[in-house]
């Protein structure tokens, strides 16, 4: 009787279906975590800064520019909110009294000095953004 001695084989048929889908895992993970490269140039967008209130010395229903002035009186509310009144001169030289509330842990009051712009949405309400 003869016995033959092979060399018992190796299996590696699981081998080539692993490195293919350790080369996609890879893949994937380095096109999500790669910034964008689509447009060069552009900064990812940030938060907006921007308060809503209402102006309350003049009739206001337009858009314009300003620096604030002082931001005063400013009280806790409802809901660990504050409200502030924000005094700011628009671009025609206008002092504009703007009563807001906002959450202070999360977006500083106005300071003086801050460039705004100041819009009336659709509602009525008053958008001041900073910046």
């Amino acid at each position: 009787m003869r016995h033959d001695r092979r060399s018992p084989k190796k299996h590696r048929s699981g081998l080539l279906p692993f490195l293919v889908l350790v080369t996609a895992f890879v893949g994937v993970a380095f096109l999500v975590a790669s910034p964008s490269t689509s447009h060069p140039g552009v900064q990812p967008s940030l938060i907006e800064d921007a308060f809503y209130g209402r102006i309350v010395n003049v009739h206001f229903r337009s858009e314009t520019t300003g620096a604030v002035k002082a931001d005063t009186n400013c009280k806790p509310v409802e809901n660990g909110l504050t409200n502030c009144i924000g005094i700011i001169t628009a671009a025609d030289g206008t002092e504009l009294r703007f009563n807001y509330s906002h959450d202070m842990s999360r977006q500083p009051c106005l300071t003086p000095g801050d460039r705004v712009t100041i819009m009336t949405l659709d509602d009525g309400t008053v958008k001041v953004v900073r910046g």
